[in-house]
């Protein structure tokens, strides 16, 4: 064996502790890391070179070049989020790094994020207060905050420091539209046009523009020329197929949505489009080619698009089957667990799909999407609190989400708060002109107010538009009832349910119509057709008994009912009929029973407690109705009724001030002159004249036909000492009805003050 001389030993040792050193030297596994990124992205490899970025950041997360260059690789992966991070975290390291810093602020306008994309530009202006792009940054954030009058100052500068600078003129124009100068706003994308002929992004602005302002044959032509100059511009082709897709010209879409098809996440568009028209083979086999392919990512987002079309096919525990594999996979994937979740909802199982969304939401706080299901399942539980503490995480996360700011109407309208669901309503209509489910929305909320001129001009412009639209059809069937319009109903709720086959409240509509003509016989025949294709069907047997019902035929009602609930004791709408029934017929004990029954069976059993309690308030035994009120009220402290009764029971028992908290309680939940009554009288109860007499003066408004308001506001009024309107008042009731409850005190104290 031979051995190396000792001075060569030592040389050796020496390199090779060096080259030990260097293999430990953050600065040059980042640089190796980076060059390594730079030669895949040479090569167009995005994939490749955003794991050897990633690994240059963890190597040394200090360095801000290798930020930007991870920001740019998300970018190709089309990741804003991501993006975002590392293009923030780029310019925070380095603040003269002025591209960083507009990427970054660009990404927070895209996503509605002003404030903070106007504290981005703010940066980049102290490192370049004479760069053009940033100027147009901070307009484009003021004028997202809703400061138009700012936003073009600051964009006019942009403009002065670089006339010729196209954008500049592109900003102007969206900031001008915003502030409703519009014709300015037109001249202002033309001019940048005009500047940059050659540009995609100048002409892109100009046909939003146009297709804001509701010219899209214009838009169109822009798009198209736009596509001359560069026949792959991915933002072109996005453009013309969204703009086909809404004009209603679909198949004029599909060339686009082909062009974009080796995007990243364009093959999965391509198969929304095909599963949007209805053409679910050609979408299966685009996501059967994904889910094959070698991005895990977009293959799991084709599983779940796959679990879709399966469930909506009929294949639910094919469906199912897949989502809980993809579960299984990876427990901690928040878009899985809300599909999860939406599919138990469709399902019927609310507190099961309840479990998932709570879930997703643990996982990921910050989706919209994670809090939206879970205001979908807490509606459906009937938990209208939580639905509207989702909801409204919902517009937090995501202020121009208008499918949260719908719900949250709804929840308004069913409270009675009609002036606030029409305001919420009208702000997505505007957002949303061509939505359906906003315009219906709208309507019945002016229904509610009153407004059936306004309501029936509302929806006759969208059916012009969408004259297939089952919804719009639907509501206007049920103005026209409300009009009185019957022939006209009943073509509406026809085509509604023409264009809607499935749709139960078209049935309703069309079987209330019969009743309303006294048509029994044809309102029969008509549920009867309906039951012999869906013989099993439980909302067509309640339909049936409301029928019999409404023809005088209460056994043959009841009997249906009763045999329903044995049959299926979820059927809580048959419960509540039959306690009506019972206390139609004055049968309070057994009404008692079946509400009683109603309670055990719901999820949220507020409804049926309050109307137990009611049914012993009507029997007169008030310490049980008291009982159950709060018990109502311990489950639900915002159970309006329940709160509206039981301050009743609390100020004629000397409870004042319990009272009072608890009418205000209904106030607030319930908005109806009942409820200002009620908080009327415990004011008066405790010897507040004024206070009362404002409380009775708004009942009286809301119903001034209501002979008991005017009674208690006359009694409110002479014990504040004012005699003439006190008797007036008192006087005004009686008039109404000379023997309402409370019309003998009237009389009397009519008397005492002559």
């Amino acid at each position: 064996m031979k051995y190396l001389p000792r001075p060569l030993l030592a040389a050796l040792a020496v390199a090779a502790v060096l080259a030990a050193g260097c293999s430990r030297d953050p600065q040059v596994k980042a640089r190796k890391y980076v060059a390594s990124g730079d030669a895949y992205t040479a090569k167009q490899q995005p994939k490749q070179a955003l794991i050897e970025y990633k690994r240059a950041v963890q190597a040394k997360p200090d360095w801000a070049e290798a930020h930007f260059k991870l920001a740019k690789a998300y970018d190709a992966q089309a990741d804003p989020v991501n993006a975002y991070r590392a293009y923030a975290r780029a310019g925070d390291l380095d603040p003269s790094n002025i591209e960083a810093q507009l990427q970054a602020g660009t990404l927070l306008l895209g996503a509605g994020e002003f404030e903070a994309a106007r504290t981005r530009a703010e940066l980049a202006l102290k490192a370049a207060p004479e760069s053009a792009p940033v100027h147009i940054l901070l307009g484009n954030a003021l004028a997202g905050l809703n400061e138009t009058g700012k936003a073009i100052t600051q964009i006019e500068q942009a403009i002065g420091l670089d006339p010729s600078y196209a954008p500049a003129w592109t900003a102007l124009g969206a900031a001008q539209f915003l502030g409703g100068t519009r014709e300015r706003a037109g001249d202002a994308f033309r001019k940048a046009v005009d500047l940059a002929p050659r540009s995609t992004d100048a002409r892109l602005a100009l046909a939003n523009y146009q297709w804001a302002s509701g010219d899209t044959t214009a838009a169109e032509q822009t798009l198209q020329s736009a596509l001359t100059i560069d026949g792959k511009s991915p933002g072109v082709h996005r453009a013309l197929a969204l703009l086909y897709v809404s004009t209603r010209r679909a198949p004029q879409a599909e060339p686009h949505f082909n062009a974009l098809s080796s995007e990243p996440g364009g093959q999965l568009a391509l198969a929304d489009y095909y599963a949007g028209l209805g053409n679910r083979e050609r979408a299966m086999s685009v996501l059967r080619t994904v889910e094959t392919g070698g991005d895990k990512t977009d293959a799991r987002a084709a599983r779940l698009r796959i679990a879709g079309i399966e469930y909506a096919a009929g294949r639910k525990v094919e469906a199912h089957q897949i989502l809980d594999d993809l579960i299984r996979e990876k427990p901690r994937n928040e878009e899985t667990r809300i599909a999860k979740a939406r599919m138990l909802l469709a399902d019927g199982k609310a507190d099961d799909a309840a479990v998932q969304a709570q879930e997703a939401v643990k996982l990921a706080a910050g989706s919209p999407a994670a809090q939206y299901a879970l205001g979908l399942t807490a509606m459906a539980r009937q938990d209208t609190v939580a639905a509207e503490q989702a909801f409204e995480s919902v517009l937090k996360l995501n202020p121009r989400a208008g499918a949260a700011r719908l719900q949250l109407a709804r929840l308004q309208l069913a409270r009675g708060e009609t002036a606030g669901a029409l305001h919420s309503a009208e702000e997505v209509a505007r957002e949303r002109p061509d939505d359906p489910e906003a315009a219906v929305l709208m309507a019945r909320s002016l229904r509610a107010q009153g407004d059936l001129p306004r309501a029936e001009r509302e929806l006759a412009a969208r059916i012009s538009r969408k004259p297939e639209s089952a919804p719009l059809h639907l509501e206007m069937g049920w103005l026209a009832l409300q009009r009185n319009q019957i022939p006209a109903a009943r073509s509406s709720f026809e085509q509604a349910l023409r264009f809607g086959p499935a749709s139960y409240d078209a049935r309703v509509g069309l079987v209330t119509v019969d009743l309303v003509e006294r048509n029994f016989d044809g309102a029969r025949q008509r549920v009867a057709e309906w039951q012999q294709h869906s013989p099993d069907d439980a909302r067509l047997k309640i339909l049936q008994a409301r029928v019999a019902l409404a023809s005088g035929s209460t056994g043959d009602a009841e009997q249906l009912l009763r045999g329903l609930v044995t049959s299926d004791p979820s059927q809580l709408d048959a419960y509540d009929l039959l306690g009506r029934i019972a206390m139609s017929q004055g049968q309070l004990n057994r009404a008692l029973t079946d509400y009683q029954a109603l309670a055990q069976r719901s999820k949220r059993p507020a409804g049926p407690l309050t109307l137990v309690a009611m049914i012993h308030e009507a029997r007169g035994d008030h310490n049980a109705a008291r009982q159950q009120y709060e018990r109502v009220l311990a489950d639900d402290p915002r159970a309006g009724v329940a709160a509206n009764n039981l301050a009743w029971i609390y100020a004629e028992s000397g409870r004042l001030e319990e009272a009072l908290k608890l009418a205000a309680v209904a106030q607030e939940q319930l908005k109806r002159p009942e409820s200002e009554d009620t908080l009327g009288w415990v004011y008066y109860r405790k010897g507040l004249a004024q206070h009362a007499i404002a409380s009775f003066e708004r009942a009286v408004s809301k119903a001034p036909d209501n002979p008991v308001y005017h009674y208690h506001l006359g009694l409110a009024q002479l014990k504040d000492g004012n005699k003439v309107q006190g008797r007036a008042a008192l006087k005004r009731a009686l008039a109404l009805k000379a023997d309402f409850n409370g019309a003998d005190e009237a009389r009397k104290a009519l008397a005492e003050k002559q």
